[in-house]
């Protein structure tokens, strides 16, 4: 269903409301969405708290800016031209859709992603969730143009990342992250466990001052890096893991170099099948 922007109208459908207001010589103008959008706009703001919008389809020209406590979905070839932006505590799926320039992340905000792509960044800080390869119902790959960049923490219980089946031009960097319920970077059991891919990052995975911490429920956790292709270096140091918890890197290919230093405590294996790294270069990952 497409609908027509009308000036400072109101238009509601069946499950669709949005609020409109048309550009200049009937260019698609800007919208406040909170119910099902198929349409045109240039940008697209979704309320604080709003838990109902729905992009199927649709074509967002300039940027989608998601703010606080919202829930968005975005899916069957939607587009968005610029940048995606996820205020604090915001989550978003994205399945089958394309963000031109950047997805941008805040504080406690959460993501999934499949059959997605990305032209430049995806920037998270201090996220609550980042997973790839799997987002609804979907699996399949994510591409991003450049880099992929976690910092930081929320301090709350249940944090997890899984990055899988991404391509990913430059680097991933994740640093300074504390997480309750651990993360995988391409590692099996998350990722060919689940149906999905490993990841083929152009130049360096750099991991570095994060730490797997507990909860009551899931007990200690881990930071697995495992089956990833790396153009460049693979770098993996000043991580942590509490007693009972893990720090594993194996099974990745890497150009130059695989370098583990000031671990505690150091990586190993979680599975005998686990494979050493192979390294184009120098290898102190095992």
């Amino acid at each position: 269903m497409k609908m027509r922007l009308v000036l400072a109208g109101v238009v509601s459908v069946a499950a669709l409301t949005v609020i409109g207001v048309q550009g200049a010589a009937g260019a698609p103008g800007s919208v406040t969405c909170t119910g099902v959008f198929t349409g045109v706009a240039r940008t697209v703001t979704v309320p604080p708290g709003s838990e109902d919008c729905e992009f199927v389809g649709a074509t967002i020209t300039q940027d989608l800016i998601v703010e606080s406590g919202a829930d968005v979905f975005v899916h069957d070839g939607a587009t968005i031209g610029r940048d995606a932006i996820l205020q604090t505590n915001a989550v978003a799926d994205f399945a089958g859709a394309s963000i031109g320039r950047d997805l941008t992340m805040q504080f406690g905000a959460g993501v999934h992603l499949a059959n997605a792509s990305i032209g430049r960044d995806l920037l998270a800080s201090s996220p609550q969730t980042v997973q790839t390869g799997e987002a609804g119902d979907e699996l399949g790959p994510l591409k991003i143009g450049r880099d992929l960049v976690m910092s930081g923490s929320t301090g709350r219980p249940f944090t997890f990342d899984s990055i899988c089946s991404a391509t990913v031009g430059h680097d991933i960097r994740i640093t300074d992250r504390s997480v309750t319920v651990g993360f995988s970077i391409g590692d099996e059991e998350a990722c060919a466990g689940n149906g999905l891919g490993p990841n083929t990052i152009g130049h360096d995975l750099i991991v570095t001052t994060d730490s797997a911490l507990s909860t009551d429920f899931f007990g200690p956790s881990s930071l697995d890096i495992g089956n990833n292709y790396v153009g460049h270096d693979l770098v993996f140091t000043g991580n942590t893991a509490l007693p009972g918890g893990y720090l594993e890197v194996n099974d990745n290919v890497v150009g130059h170099d695989a370098i583990c230093t000031d671990n505690e405590p150091a990586p190993t294996p979680d599975d005998p099948q686990d494979e050493p790294n192979l390294a184009g270069h120098t290898n102190t990952c095992g």
